[in-house]
């Protein structure tokens, strides 16, 4: 199974809309995605109503990325809006209770705040180790880091233009299809594949110049 877990919308800062994501990633192939808006759950929301709709052949792991005080962290399988600016460890005990999982986003990569302090990655269930807009330095040092502590993995494209879907994929076997998806990342029961798209990338940092939201 292919899983991009890390997908912006419109309903944040991302420019193509829930029906266009879900087009291309059924183009490539994914078996599931995640649209993790900022501070928002609206885009994952009408995926899962599309999805159900139509009866597309595709899942919808319902995410959002949060804001927190110490940097970005991704959440999974909940169905309440977290408000932003909170501490990180109780926005964690949150999702907990919630029945979701927790994953840092783009860890190191401050000028995108992503988390920096080891300490944090104590406390979350997963890291996410391949982002197709970081560079190799930080997905390495975040998959050091994790494996020090144990921590599930994740991975997604984080894009935000539809035809970046699928750059940054989690694989898990479809020997666990059978297992809740939440429990196998959060066990580290699979692996990640992916390449760093510098369009991905300099698309990004063009929109950063331009003013627009980081």
């Amino acid at each position: 199974m292919r899983l991009d877990l890390h997908i912006h919308s419109n309903h944040s800062d991302g420019k193509s809309g829930v029906r266009e994501i879900l087009k291309y990633a059924l183009k490539k192939g994914l078996d599931a995605i995640s649209i993790t808006d900022h501070d928002t759950l609206n885009g994952s929301l009408e995926a899962v109503e599309i999805v159900e709709e139509e009866k597309l052949p595709i899942r919808v792991i319902k995410g959002v990325e949060i804001t927190t005080m110490q940097g970005h962290i991704l959440a999974y399988g909940i169905e309440k809006e977290i408000d932003p600016g909170m501490d990180l460890i109780e926005v964690v005990e949150i999702v907990r209770d919630l029945g979701g999982i927790t994953s840092l986003a783009h860890p190191f990569q401050f000028y995108r705040k992503g988390v920096c302090n080891p300490r944090y990655f104590k406390v979350v269930d997963c890291v996410e180790v391949f982002n197709a807009r970081s560079l190799p330095i930080f997905n390495r040092l975040s998959d050091f880091v994790r494996r020090i502590y144990g921590k599930g993995i994740t991975a997604g494209s984080d894009a935000h233009r539809s035809e970046f879907v699928g750059c940054g994929v989690v694989l898990i076997d479809r020997s666990e299809i059978v297992n809740d998806v939440l429990e196998v990342l959060k066990a580290g029961r699979c692996r990640v594949e992916g390449r760093l798209d510098f369009k991905n990338v300099f698309w990004r940092l063009r929109c950063s110049d331009e003013g627009k939201r980081p």
